[in-house]
């Protein structure tokens, strides 16, 4: 059976407690897992991701820059052991709703597993299924027109990292949490969704296999793409694919 240590990312990005709202923006901006890990003396005591950023945005406004990383620190930081198998820390990131974990020698931190790590596994991996198996189609879409303020708040709303954006429900775009933290670390001025997202994404058919949408997100470093037929119809996200992967015992 594969373990955590197998497949995990050895180079950990790590950040004060008491590190400035700029520094955090500087550093969640250019880590593409979307997420840091807090340590306090020596010890990692929480995470903090890009939606971390964009929930206290979408409360704060401008003033997200009064905020120090202790403010946005989760409460209870989960973690694995460095000889856990794959499979039990799958289930464990789906039952918390998390979307990676430290991974622990002892006391020690030695890595990190996300779902950025998952999809470099499965790019690895041969296996069956179609995308119309595991979309969501509970789609929540933001308008061309709104700002990145707005974008936070639907975020926050809906609880998604991920927006497609349209244009008389045509899709034109789609914004994630990443840029958002992105456009942040420039300006906390709100932007235009299509500034600060992707325009003219790619996109895949319903019946497209799984085994090709994951080497996509692998080779193209995205972790969402849009299910199109004619119009807008699913959402395909690194979140779906571990659920997949769990259901499906892929290892």
């Amino acid at each position: 059976m594969t373990k955590v240590s197998d497949v995990m990312n050895p180079v950990v990005v790590s950040i004060s407690p008491h590190s400035e709202m700029k520094e955090l923006l500087d550093v969640l901006s250019r880590e593409k897992s979307g997420r840091v890990v807090v340590m306090d003396q020596g010890k990692p005591v929480a995470m903090v991701t890009t939606r971390s950023v964009v929930l206290a945005y979408a409360e704060h406004g401008r003033e997200l820059s009064r905020l120090k990383v202790k403010d946005l620190m989760s409460e209870d930081l989960v973690k694995v052991r460095l000889d856990d198998e794959l499979q039990a820390v799958l289930r464990l990131m789906l039952n918390k709703e998390i979307g990676g974990v430290p991974v622990m020698d002892g006391d020690v931190l030695v890595g990190i597993f996300t779902e950025r790590e998952l999809i470099k596994f499965m790019a690895k991996q041969t296996y069956s299924g179609l995308v119309d198996s595991v979309m969501s189609t509970d789609l929540k879409v933001i308008d061309e027109h709104e700002d990145t303020l707005e974008a936070s708040k639907m975020m926050q709303r809906y609880k998604v990292r991920r927006l497609p954006v349209v244009s008389n429900g045509r899709l034109v775009g789609i914004i994630t949490a990443a840029d958002i933290v992105k456009s942040l670390a420039r300006t906390l001025d709100p932007k235009p969704v299509l500034e600060a997202g992707t325009r003219n994404p790619i996109t895949v058919g319903r019946y497209e296999t799984l085994m090709r949408i994951v080497r996509i997100m692998e080779e193209r470093r995205i972790g969402t793409i849009p299910v199109v037929e004619n119009e807008i119809v699913g959402i395909v996200t690194e979140r779906d694919l571990l659920y997949a992967t769990v259901t499906s015992g892929i290892s």
